[in-house]
């Protein structure tokens, strides 16, 4: 059985904390009030997950949630549990949760610090309970927590009246982060009367600094040669990254230490006392300072990224509700579609519009670019083209009008390609093909035929003009409208899928159902890429005019 007993620490989004302890096992979470763990967040199922133990073991499973269970911003349906991993429940933006199988430290710890000077081996005390704050330091879960640990600590250790913290900002500066004073009294953030001229000397050297100063002109008692009444001593330390070794071909070098910060320790009342701190004692509260604060960044940079895959989580579901919930069933076609980005969201998107005389509109639209700025042009262009389509113009003026909304409303490197069809109970096939894919259209007997008319992008000259062009459709005849994405889905060894392996393709798909059909190409797409990621964005519109194939 481990010392002690595994507990949860449950952070709300208002920063309260509460402490629920592993006392057996199964333990559940969820929503439902027999939970031994009560999350009350509609987005967190009933029951959705459990931690059993295993041995010496603690097993985190899901319990078949609806929106997932995660750990340390991955996805697991069972995952072996290590003190200090963050568990999410579907949801980044709830309830912060953090295992831990040690018992609380901080308040022990500083109370045994504290004790430290009057042991009659202080430096060995003072090891001892470094190694203690390290292992303490390096699975709080907060940066803010780790700092203030840290400082305090070092207030303790030093027996000095204040810490104060320098932390290099995004510009390479170095500027004050955090002020405590003794007993953990919180110091404002602008003060202003400590050695400047020590700290910079550290950033500049990369060195420790100890000294006794003068109080009122600032200068070492080493510099006036005079011992005065009014004495501070100042204990400045660089925090650096530990230098890592690096291979070059057949070479091996070390990378200089990076500095993170400095930490600066004064006193008055106790100058002489903080100036004779063991060297060994401010090496190891360095070494360990500068790992805890980069291992808490590191933490943060993972929890910020957990945040944004969870913000593109959202993006995406927002962008696949826009695509249409389920496609029309006619007497007269049947239609098939997908859409698949290249990242989380993408700027291809398809739609299918309703139009009076029972007739149909088809559309294939590919925004320039990828990622969020394509993705936000594929919503903008789907909700102006959509409601200007509902209203049945002339297609020339339908693209004409949307045209004139992107040029207005879009940067000039941006823009759009899209195909629209519309489709009629006779097989009368009317399109406009603003740049985009020429569409293909494989026959009946076998035949595929290009429908290659193309116009300008949309969104690229204010004032042009587009031109629509009329076809007919037989019955059995399958219309394919795809993104580029298909015929420059590229292998390993960059080579294009094109358009001839595609039409080589469909003349082997006659008479089959539209379903099928899409499953071929999607199947020898996939099957030429082999382990290639995926270039582009992939959109494909399988329409057959007829009656139904079963």
């Amino acid at each position: 059985m481990p010392a002690s007993v595994p507990r949860i620490i449950v952070r709300d989004t208002s920063g309260g904390e509460r402490e629920v302890e592993i006392a057996r096992t199964p333990f559940t979470l969820g929503r439902q009030s027999d939970n031994d763990l009560v999350l009350l967040d509609n987005r967190i199922s009933r029951r959705h997950a459990s931690i059993l133990q295993d041995g010496h073991d603690y097993l985190l499973q899901d319990a078949g949630s609806r929106h997932g269970t995660f750990v340390n911003g991955e996805r697991v349906t069972s995952y072996t549990l290590r003190s200090g991993d963050q568990i999410s429940l579907g949801v980044a933006d709830a309830y912060q949760i953090f295992f831990l199988t040690e018992q609380a430290a901080l308040p022990k710890l500083l109370a045994e610090i504290g004790k430290a000077g009057e042991s009659p081996l202080p430096q060995l005390q003072h090891l001892g309970l470094l190694l203690k704050m390290a292992e303490m330091l390096n699975r709080a879960p907060a940066l803010e927590e780790v700092l203030t640990a840290l400082v305090d600590s070092a207030i303790q250790l030093g027996d000095a009246e204040r810490g104060l913290l320098f932390l290099r900002n995004e510009a390479g500066k170095f500027e004050l982060r955090l002020a405590r004073g003794r007993g953990g009294v919180h110091l404002p953030p602008a003060l202003s009367d400590y050695s400047k001229e020590v700290v910079e000397r550290v950033v500049k050297a990369g060195r420790e600094e100890v000294t006794l100063q003068e109080e009122k002109t600032g200068l070492a008692t080493t510099e006036t040669g005079i011992l005065r009444q009014a004495l501070r001593g100042v204990v400045a330390i660089p925090l650096q990254k530990l230098p890592m070794m690096e291979m070059g071909g057949e070479t091996i070098f070390q990378t200089a230490p990076e500095m993170v910060g400095v930490l600066y320790l004064d006193s008055r009342a106790h100058a002489t006392a903080l100036t004779g701190l063991d060297r060994q004692v401010l090496l190891t509260l360095a070494i360990e300072g500068a790992t805890v604060i980069e291992n808490a960044r590191m933490f943060r940079l993972t929890r910020e990224q957990e945040r944004m895959r969870h913000e593109l989580s959202v993006a995406r579901n927002i962008q696949q509700s826009l695509l249409p919930r389920q496609l029309p069933r006619s007497d007269f076609f049947e239609l098939r579609a997908l859409s698949i980005p290249t990242q989380a969201v993408g700027g291809d998107y398809y739609d299918v519009i309703p139009l009076p005389g029972n007739r149909h509109g088809f559309t294939v639209a590919d925004v320039s670019g990828k990622g969020l700025p394509a993705a936000l042009l594929a919503a903008s262009l789907q909700g102006a083209f959509g409601a200007v389509a509902a209203g049945d113009p002339d297609l020339p003026e339908l693209f004409r009008r949307v045209n004139e909304f992107l040029v207005e409303r879009t940067p000039p490197e941006m823009y759009a390609t899209m195909f629209y069809g519309v489709l009629g109970p006779q097989g009368d096939f009317a399109f406009v093909n603003g740049g985009h894919a020429t569409p293909l259209i494989l026959r009946a007997n076998g035949k595929v035929q290009r429908l290659d008319f193309a116009n300008y992008p949309l969104g690229f000259f204010k004032g042009i003009t587009f031109e629509a062009v009329q076809d007919r459709l037989e019955a059995g005849d399958h219309v394919l409208i795809f993104s580029d994405g298909v015929t420059e889905a590229m292998d390993a060894d960059h080579e294009l899928f094109g358009e001839a392996r595609l039409q080589s393709l469909l003349e082997s798909c006659a008479g089959l159902a539209t379903q099928v059909v899409c499953d071929n190409v999607v199947a020898a797409i996939r099957e030429f890429v082999g382990t290639a990621p995926q270039a582009d964005d992939l959109t494909l519109l399988v329409l057959r005019y007829g009656p139904t194939v079963m």
